[in-house]
């Protein structure tokens, strides 16, 4: 666990356009976020019970921003959220992997999911 990075935490909220869409962008400050990369083309969402979404990452060069896309919706749907439902991630990675952006209030709560979701 010590290789992971608990390197940059959003809020996220759940609004029609994004679900009509399949897209949620991510604040202007995940690029500073040491997991994401340009080059990344997938990450892994990982709800308070452990329960992975795999999902397309992708860098929009024009707005400055990553995204999701194609899993948002489906995240939304098997976690029956609401429009308006807000959810704190954690982006978690060691650079190598596939990232994982972790719904969870509390680094100890994400680093007990993220051993959970990993064996």
């Amino acid at each position: 666990m010590s290789s992971f990075s608990f390197d940059y935490c959003f809020l996220a909220e759940v609004t029609a356009s994004n679900l009509n869409e399949d897209k949620l962008y991510l604040p202007v400050g995940a690029t500073s976020s040491t997991p994401l990369h340009k080059q990344c083309q997938e990450t892994i969402l990982v709800n308070k019970e452990g329960n992975l979404w795999n999902v397309s990452l992708r860098f929009s060069e024009s707005g400055g921003k990553y995204y999701i896309t194609r899993g948002w919706r489906k995240f939304c749907l098997d976690n029956r959220c609401e429009i308006g439902d807000l959810f704190v991630f954690n982006v978690v990675g060691d650079e190598k992997t596939t990232p994982l952006m972790c719904v969870c209030p509390e680094r100890k709560e994400c680093s007990e999911i993220i051993m959970l979701s990993l064996h």
